[in-house]
């Protein structure tokens, strides 16, 4: 008896699919390839003649890190540094308030819940810019100008925060609260020992949208921090690529490289959380 061949089967819609996926896949990594191959080249040679598409030296590089890093007295590093605390206490913030006011709106009810869940919605709907004159005005009337807390509390009370934990919130159980309850769990108790570890999925999604949209916040920092000492990563970036700027196109590239390092490091390593919040909150399309 003669052993037929092995044939593989493979539908025409796969194989298109996998072409528009290999496609995407190009045109969404081909630009931080580009960059990183601009960095990790000999400086002096002009991308018009030579594009650059592969690195050719390492240590150059690392030189134009150490020189992004170091120049202007650490300028930059301190720039990446009130980004990272401005984004971290931002998140925090965002977490607390928003996890909280989601517990009651979703889970109790209380008088003019509609109307205020309603108003928290339109604010969504309102472009930032809009509100930027007036929130100026109340953080510079609080003498709020170039400081920490300038950046970080307009930022705290997000709606999309509230409307997407309020909806995951949802579908949480009510038995479990009430067993929590009988056990002698406190109003808070159960928010704090119940709600909150069976959230987790959405609280790192709603995390990483707010680290993603903080870190790459311009017009806020851009009238807050109008001193050298509290400029934010996003103020860097407009320096260096601004019109007049003397920066080499290998300085131009490592200071945007060095910006969005921490970012996607975020987001490949809570890339599970993201797709499971996303899914369980009734969020995806």
């Amino acid at each position: 008896m003669t052993k037929q061949p092995f044939r593989l089967h493979v539908k025409a819609s796969t194989i298109l699919k996998w072409i528009i996926a290999i496609i995407a896949l190009i045109i969404a990594l081909f630009p931080i390839w580009w960059v990183f191959s601009i960095v990790f080249s000999d400086p002096g040679t002009p991308v018009s003649v030579n594009p650059r598409l592969y690195p050719s030296s390492l240590s150059a590089g690392f030189q134009n890190i150490a020189k992004a890093v170091t120049e202007n007295n650490y300028q930059f590093l301190r720039a990446y540094l009130n980004t990272t605390f401005y984004t971290i206490f931002t998140i925090l913030g965002v977490l607390i308030l928003c996890s909280m006011a989601a517990y009651e709106f979703a889970l109790f009810d209380f008088p003019g819940k509609k109307i205020l869940f309603s108003l928290a919605l339109f604010a969504m709907m309102i472009p930032t810019v809009v509100t930027l004159v007036p929130t100026y005005l109340l953080v510079a009337g609080l003498g709020w100008i170039n400081t920490l807390q300038g950046l970080v509390v307009p930022g705290i009370a997000s709606a999309f925060g509230l409307f997407m934990l309020t909806q995951f919130f949802q579908d949480i159980p009510k038995e479990i609260m009430d067993a929590a309850i009988i056990d002698g769990a406190s109003h808070f108790g159960v928010y704090r020992y119940v709600v909150m570890p069976l959230s987790t999925n959405a609280l790192v999604t709603l995390a990483i949208i707010t680290f993603i949209n903080t870190w790459g916040n311009f017009a806020w920092p851009l009238v807050i921090a109008t001193n050298e000492t509290t400029f934010t990563v996003s103020q860097m970036i407009n320096r260096y690529n601004g019109q007049f700027t003397r920066a080499s196109i290998n300085m131009i590239m490592t200071v945007n490289l060095l910006a969005a390092i921490l970012p996607l490091l975020f987001f490949i390593i809570f890339q599970s959380k993201i797709i499971k919040g996303i899914s369980m909150s009734g969020l995806k399309g």
